[in-house]
């Protein structure tokens, strides 16, 4: 069973209420009130489950990674020292790092769900929760350790990792089931956008932001019969991204929805892509210009190609089409002139784990391939979500290989340059499946690198 980030567990939570079946996997305690955290290990407390990493000199400015291993074992990777550390034993979600790197932030997982985010030093210390126990969804402030959470209430807080928790705003809750997206928090860190969709006694869908200073709440777009999901802000903070539906239906969200965009001061909804996959790592911004994987339904290994679109006409324009190749997971390099994704043979196979991808970079404006980064070298290996270093150089990928109910897998990394084959750091078992031919990478790893 994968771990599945807050959006797909809000849809999975409509599949499973509607037939009436409530399956809890697993339970992950915390403490009830901000304080110490009785299951987390401490960095070096247990040995770790990953092969001895290998980092040469040239990587080891880049920083610090974090993942998720199988059973929800959580392990942090120091680039500097080579040193592989378990920071939880079992039960980890989703990782973040705090913007500055001091704090690693993770959520327990309660069933399938992320819950409450438990903050640890990341080089060892005292694990906490400080936004308390009762949150469903939770962010990190753009800049700093701030932690904004949304309680199960229907409140937002706030708390820094040492600090308690304090009530910006209230009344945030949803009739049907809760709150599971994350609260998205502006660029500027002056507001946070909250998806209040509905589902019951009917469907509606709500988009609202709240000021940060004052706590007061502005709705930037309603629609009775339509369904949100909130895929959050444009860099310049002026518009909201979000899926959009005429129902709520699980099935429906797993072979995607149109993405469209609204003032976040509120006005007209704009369409901004066609129809796509509800995955944050399948949006990504170069500049100005938003990059999307578009494809016609689940499997991402069919027919998904590369678009462009920029504000305010929104308009795509297919930078790279799906023909032999299909195309995912763009990330853009800082600066926006160029960006990676990974790209395998466009098939209409419906076995999971066959993707067969290798990361390629490209040209932002014009799509334009530049190079390949990576070549699997087995049939059954698949490189997957592609990111880049800070500096642009380095491109940080995940090689797996479906097994069983999950994969093995091996982070490595190699130069954007294309100078030198890639360099393997951490190899480790994972929960991750290849859901549909895609992996949650994104939400089962963080990278943090000093500035």
């Amino acid at each position: 069973m994968d771990v599945v980030n807050a959006r797909v567990w809000r849809w999975l939570a409509v599949a499973i209420v509607a037939v009436g079946v409530i399956g809890v996997v697993g339970v992950i305690g915390v403490v009830g009130v901000p304080g110490l955290v009785s299951d987390a290990a401490p960095p070096d407390a247990l040995a770790s489950a990953a092969a001895p990493a290998s980092c040469p000199a040239a990587v080891r400015r880049l920083g610090e990674i974090a993942f998720v291993a199988a059973g929800g074992r959580l392990e942090l990777v120091d680039l500097r020292s080579c040193r592989v550390s378990v920071v939880r034993a079992a039960g980890a979600a989703e990782v973040r790092f705090s913007p500055d790197g001091r704090w690693l932030a993770y959520g327990g997982l309660s069933g399938r769900s992320p819950s409450t985010p438990v903050v640890i030093p990341a080089h060892g210390g005292t694990a906490r929760t400080p936004l308390g126990a009762d949150v469903v969804a939770w962010a990190w402030a753009p800049t700093g350790a701030l932690l904004y959470g949304i309680t199960g209430g229907g409140s937002l807080v706030a708390a820094t990792p040492g600090g308690v928790p304090r009530t910006i705003a209230t009344g945030l809750d949803t009739a049907y089931y809760g709150i599971g997206d994350s609260p998205a928090v502006s660029p500027d860190g002056q507001f946070v956008a909250v998806d209040r969709s509905d589902c019951q006694p009917s469907t509606v869908g709500e988009l609202d932001t709240i000021n940060l200073r004052t706590g007061a709440r502005t709705v930037a777009l309603r629609r009775p019969g339509a369904f949100f999901t909130l895929a959050g802000w444009s860099p310049d903070g002026r518009w909201l991204l979000f899926w959009v539906a005429n129902q709520c239906s699980g099935s429906l969200a797993a072979d995607g929805w149109p993405l469209d965009a609204v003032p976040a001061a509120g006005g007209a909804p704009v369409q901004v892509v066609p129809h796509m996959l509800l995955y944050d790592d399948f949006l990504s911004w170069c500049g100005s210009d938003l990059i999307a994987a578009a494809g016609p339904d689940r499997q991402s290994n069919m027919d998904s190609k590369l678009l462009s679109v920029a504000a305010p006409a929104w308009r795509p324009r297919t930078i790279e089409r799906a023909a032999v190749l299909s195309w995912v997971s763009p990330s853009c390099a800082p600066g926006g002139q160029r960006l990676v994704a990974a790209a395998g043979p466009n098939s209409d196979r419906s076995l999971f784990g066959i993707e067969h991808r290798s990361i390629w970079l490209l040209r932002a404006g014009s799509g334009a391939r530049v190079r390949r980064l990576s070549l699997p070298p087995a049939a059954d290996l698949s490189d997957e979500a592609p990111r880049f270093s800070r500096d642009g150089r380095w491109v940080m990928f995940v090689s797996s290989r479906v097994v069983a109910n999950g994969s093995r897998d091996t982070i490595e990394l190699v130069p954007a340059s294309g100078a030198a084959t890639p360099i393997p750091i951490a190899s480790f078992a994972s929960d991750d499946f290849s859901y549909y031919d895609h992996f949650d990478w994104p939400y089962e790893i963080d990278w943090y690198q000093p500035r």
